[in-house]
């Protein structure tokens, strides 16, 4: 009776071999995501802060407005006050461009705060058609409670606390405050995605923040339209 051919033993490699190849194309496609992930985020803004809470304010039309009337839209907010005589008008002049420039976005507002509690909406509303804003339903000017503004313009947007200026060192009896002219660029789940330069004295810093502003609006913007609801760097 003739036996049956004795079978080959299996080489290790074969067996290990393909489930190395495996591993390796597992290894090779996560980095390749790793560094998708990368190039798509380099541009992302971080999150620096948050809105918590709602303020109840004054608009320069004289109406009360909330700050959740607004939920889910990109917000611009500046810090100003009407008898500004440094940086206040030069900061809502180069605003003004950019809301021309973003004209079309409805889901973009502005937010300009007064830090001095004696504006009244009058004044406001002076100091903006001084400037040649109109009466845009979607760029309000501010006032409230002294100290809820400030606290808020603090905590939750990241701005510097205002200082009371030295009467050695004012340009005019107006000229009572040193505070930030940086601009705050929010998200539209109300994080705090940017604090950006553009009165910055330097020329060339300037230049730089007044493209970085577009490039953070323009990606937030997107943001929003593509994840409405979803927080940013969330899949």
């Amino acid at each position: 009776m003739n036996e049956p051919p004795a079978k080959t033993p299996l080489h290790p490699l074969s067996i290990w071999a393909p489930i190395i190849i495996a591993m390796l194309g597992i290894v090779v496609f996560y980095n390749y995501l790793v560094y998708r992930s990368r190039i798509d985020n380099a541009d992302r803004p971080p999150v620096i802060g948050r809105l918590e809470k709602d303020l109840e304010l004054t608009e320069r039309s004289g109406k009360k407005v909330h700050l959740a009337e607004l939920k889910g839209k990109v917000l611009v907010i500046s810090w100003v006050f009407t008898r500004c005589p440094r940086g206040c008008a030069a900061v809502i002049a180069k605003l003004k461009k950019l809301h021309e420039e973003f004209a079309n976005e409805p889901n973009l507002h502005f937010l300009s705060f007064t830090l001095d509690a004696d504006d009244t909406p009058e004044m406001m509303q002076k100091f903006a058609r001084g400037l040649g804003i109109k009466d845009d339903a979607n760029w309000w000017f501010l006032n409230g409670e002294k100290d809820a503004v400030r606290k808020f313009m603090t905590s939750q947007v990241q701005f510097r606390p205002v200082q009371d200026m030295p009467e050695a060192e004012r340009l005019s009896p107006d000229d009572k405050y040193i505070h930030d002219l940086r601009v705050a660029v929010i998200d539209h789940l109300g994080h705090v995605r940017g604090l950006e330069d553009i009165l910055n004295g330097d020329p060339e810093a300037q230049a730089f923040w007044d493209k970085q502003i577009r490039k953070d609006l323009r990606y937030l913007l997107d943001e929003q339209k593509k994840n409405p609801h979803k927080a940013p760097g969330t899949n």
